[in-house]
């Protein structure tokens, strides 16, 4: 399915632990072949179309609440999802980023968890970052965006809080999103159409075995 090389792919990784290790953040265009994403795209949507998708909810734990206010996408585990070619090819290319992050940064990265998320025209997700204050594994964040024809306009961008100012990446099809989970503060500005994309984590092993 795929479409590019191995070389290329892993060049594009090692730009992305440099980024990692300067400025804590990178954004790479056109990382995934059009191929996967469509298939990708089109995993979700027909999930979102058949009520396989659920309101997200944030907080941990017991704490979980659903607030629509504050995080308006629907979501899915891959795990959780019916097994597909395309799915396979892309945990299969993270897991290259893993071992390039791990070989570059020494960062001990030990899974990857992810999930499809779509976002409903005229929802977002409020200011927040991806680390849990009570469970510290989650060590870098993951986006890639399945958004085959998205246009200035359709708002949906991942805004970067970052210290020089703010930067906005937009979910355009095939753009890859990294940055250290503990650090970024980001959020999701309101989306104007649908808006779909895979989320995920780059996790290390807890010391405690208690610790999930």
């Amino acid at each position: 399915m795929s479409e590019f090389p191995v070389a290329q792919v892993s060049s594009c990784f090692e730009q992305v632990a440099d980024d990692l290790a300067v400025k804590g953040w990178s954004v790479q265009a056109k990382v995934f072949s059009p191929s996967l994403i469509a298939a990708l795209a089109q995993a979700c949507r027909h999930m979102w179309q058949n009520d396989a998708l659920t309101p997200a909810a944030i907080g941990h734990g017991s704490d979980l609440a659903v607030v629509p206010e504050i995080r308006g996408d629907y979501t899915r585990w891959l795990d959780d999802c019916s097994p597909r070619a395309c799915q396979d090819e892309y945990v299969q290319i993270l897991e290259a980023l893993r071992e390039t992050l791990n070989r570059s940064l020494y960062l001990g990265l030990d899974s990857f968890e992810t999930h499809f998320a779509l976002y409903p025209p005229g929802s977002g997700y409020s200011k927040h970052l991806d680390r849990f204050k009570n469970n510290p594994l989650r060590m870098v964040s993951v986006v890639a965006y399945l958004n085959q024809s998205w246009q200035p306009g359709d708002g949906g961008e991942l805004r970067l809080h970052l210290k020089e100012g703010v930067v906005d990446v937009a979910p355009t099809a095939g753009t890859l999103v990294v940055f250290m989970s503990d650090s970024i503060l980001h959020e999701v500005l309101q989306a104007h159409k649908e808006r779909a994309s895979l989320v995920g984590w780059f996790r290390r092993r807890p010391l405690n075995p208690l610790l999930r």
